[in-house]
This record gives C-alpha cells, sequence and structure tokens, in this order.
C-alpha cells in the first residue's frame, strides 16, 4: 500500500514538471524571444554577412632560381686499395694511420736481400755475356781478313758472323732479364699513387706478407666528389647549364655550409626503378671540411628564371580540380585555379592562374567559401588593407 502510494507521488511530480516547461516556451514564444516565421534568433547576424578573418600576403613577381634540392654523400674522387706483388718481410712502416701523404711518398719497404742478390748475379751474367759477344766480333774481323788472303773459307766466315748473332741475342735476353728483376726491385719500395689520405696500416713492421696481401687504403679528398640522385625531369637543364651551375653542400646535423662546388660528372644512365640521374659534384675542399661518407642537402642553383610570380606556400590548396588559392577582391575571396612550377624557400611559382600583384589568403582558408565576405587582420608584403 505505501509502495502504490509512493509511485503515485512520482508521477504526480513529473507531470507538474512537463507543464511548467511547456509554460515557459509559450512565455518566451509570446514574448518575442523567438520569431514564430524563421526559428532563427532574433539578436543573431545570418551567417551570410558575417566577415571571416584572415590573413593575406601579395602575390610578387620576382626573378627565382632555378634550384634542385638532394641529399648527397661525401666521396672520396679516387680510391686506392694498397696491396703488395711480391712475398717478402715488412722493414718499415714509414707513414702514421690517417696522415696526409702525396703522391711518390714511400708508404712501405720491404726486405729487398734476395732480390738485390738476383739482380747481382744477372749483372755478372750480362757482363759475361757482353765481353763473349765482342770476342765473336773480332773474330769476324780476323776472318773476314783472312778470306781477302783465302786464307779461310766462306764457311768459316758465315759461322763466325752466326756466333756474333747468337751472342748478341744472348746479352739482348740477359738484359732483359735485369731489367725484370730491376722492376721487381721497385716493388720492394711500395709508394704511394695519389695524394690523399691515408688509412689505418694493415700491416706492421716484421709481418710476413704474401702476394696480393692488402697493406693500406689511401683515398684522394682534395678534391672530393659529393654524389646526389636529381630527377630525370632535369636532365636537360643539367647538361645545358652544367658548366655554370653553383652547387652548395649543407652538413647535416649543423648548420656548416660549403660553397663553391661545381657539377663535374654526370652518370651515363638513369636508374630505372626511382627514376632518377646520379650526378657528382666536384669541391676543391681544401680545408678538408668535406669527409668521405658525411651525408648532407645538396642545392644546385641552374640558372635564374626571370620576371616569375610567387605566393607563401601555405596559399596554395588543392582540391579535387586540382590546386587554387583564395583572392580577395572588395573584401571578398575568390577561388582561382593555379599551376604551381615547384616550391623554393616556402614560396610557390606560379605559372597560370595570377599576373602579379593580387592578394591571396594564407591562413584562414578552412572557412572560406567562393564568394565569402573576409576580414584581412594581417597582410605580409603589403600593408594591411584599411590601414
Amino acid at each position: 500500500m505505501a509502495s502504490g502510494t509512493r509511485s503515485r507521488g512520482v508521477r504526480l511530480l513529473l507531470t507538474l514538471a512537463v507543464l511548467a516547461m511547456v509554460g515557459a516556451g509559450g512565455w518566451l514564444w509570446q514574448s518575442g524571444a523567438f520569431t514564430g516565421k524563421s526559428g532563427v534568433a532574433a539578436n543573431a547576424q545570418p551567417a551570410g554577412n558575417r566577415a571571416i578573418p584572415v590573413v593575406a600576403a601579395t602575390a610578387v613577381r620576382k626573378d627565382v632560381p632555378l634550384r634542385v634540392d638532394a641529399l648527397g654523400t661525401v666521396e672520396p674522387m679516387v680510391t686506392v686499395t694498397i696491396r703488395t706483388r711480391v712475398a717478402s718481410r715488412v722493414e718499415e712502416v714509414r707513414f702514421e694511420d690517417g696522415a696526409a701523404v702525396k703522391e711518390g711518398d714511400i708508404l712501405f719497404v720491404l726486405d729487398p736481400r734476395e732480390i738485390d742478390a738476383q739482380i747481382l748475379q744477372a749483372q755478372a751474367t750480362l757482363s759475361r755475356d757482353k765481353t763473349q759477344l765482342e770476342k765473336a766480333q773480332r773474330d769476324v774481323e780476323r776472318y773476314v781478313g783472312l778470306l781477302a788472303r783465302s786464307a779461310v773459307s766462306q764457311v768459316q766466315v758465315d759461322d763466325a758472323k752466326t756466333t756474333v748473332d747468337v751472342q748478341r741475342a744472348t746479352v739482348q735476353q740477359n738484359e732483359a732479364n735485369l731489367q725484370a728483376l730491376q722492376v721487381q726491385r721497385s716493388y720492394y719500395e711500395i709508394k704511394a699513387p695519389v695524394t690523399g689520405r691515408m688509412g689505418v696500416s694493415g700491416v706492421r713492421p716484421g709481418a710476413v706478407i704474401r702476394v696480393d696481401d692488402t697493406l693500406a687504403t689511401i683515398r684522394q679528398i682534395k678534391p672530393i666528389y659529393i654524389a646526389f640522385g636529381v630527377p630525370e625531369r632535369y636532365l636537360t637543364e643539367l647538361r645545358t647549364n652544367m658548366a655554370r651551375a653553383d652547387v652548395r653542400f649543407r652538413l647535416q646535423g649543423s648548420d656548416e655550409r660549403v660553397s663553391g662546388g661545381r657539377v663535374a660528372a654526370l652518370d651515363n644512365t638513369i636508374d630505372p626503378q626511382t627514376g632518377t640521374l646520379m650526378v657528382r659534384a666536384q669541391f676543391e675542399n681544401a680545408d678538408e671540411r668535406l669527409w668521405p661518407g658525411t651525408l648532407g642537402d645538396v642545392t644546385v642553383t641552374l640558372r635564374m628564371e626571370p620576371n616569375m610570380v610567387t605566393v607563401p606556400a601555405e596559399a596554395v590548396q588543392s582540391g579535387q580540380a586540382g590546386t587554387f588559392v583564395f583572392v580577395i577582391e572588395n573584401n571578398t575571396a575568390k577561388v582561382v585555379p593555379v599551376g604551381v612550377s615547384r616550391t623554393i624557400d616556402g614560396e610557390a611559382v606560379i605559372i597560370s592562374g595570377l599576373a602579379g600583384g593580387e592578394t591571396v589568403v594564407t591562413q584562414g582558408q578552412l572557412a572560406l567559401r567562393n564568394g565569402a565576405r573576409v576580414d584581412i587582420k594581417r597582410q605580409t608584403g603589403a600593408p594591411a588593407a584599411g590601414s
């Protein structure tokens, strides 16, 4: 009985609450707080009449560099692996690990005693055979004189001449053997083939080495290469402007920049998988700021394009029909399709759609529609509207 009484009390309170809300709504309606026709707040301004705040900039005509940006790797111009051509014992290592060396500097000295002995033996053999050749030549002269007096036969003269020819050939063979030994003797002093910087020596004095053992590596770094890939669409520009292109390099992870580079070589093929062409730029690197294996950003300025239209890159928007910008005319935003060549230093280079001098929206585009009224709060590149 008590529970039924509580249920009827709750229903009564809910009914009274609904009646109170209906009454309040009727009072608001009658008092004019809402209009009976449009259903829009009487003191609210229609959305179409509101000016949307935006930031704008001016489209500018100026000379713009045709520039290619890429990721590059520093590479030595020449890398030579020093190998031995004879088997011997290392007597001296005449450089410090990582030292700079010049072409012709002696790097390693090997034990030459065996080859020196062979050279002495070859020299003695050559001297003996030369003496025998001289004797054979005197015999020919003597036989020729005797032949004139009919003291010897023509056969004996011919045999003497043959002996001279054989002995002369023997002398030539000995000279060749001696020359080969002298060439081998040069292998016992291993010299730097190029000017560059040494790596770490693979052997120390006292080590016994075999033919073709690796002893060290030398890399030429003055001048030095920077290798980088560029899209194939720049091939014609690169070939045309190769001699006057300016190349700069910024070391990765720092603001250190190196200028004065030039395009030195183009690869003879384009990578079909990436569509890029491998290019090598040469830097003098006199102060050795560039080190093999270093990564960085490469900037190649091919030429200057005169009188191009530019706008801040953030002004360009993308839609289903392509790229466009909002141009402000009489405080009204207008959609203008544009063609963009490239973006450089935060600016988009416009090749169609703008003539220069237009005011374009750079911030606030998300709230804009074609024909919307705008309120320019700030304008870069020109005084703000209304100032």
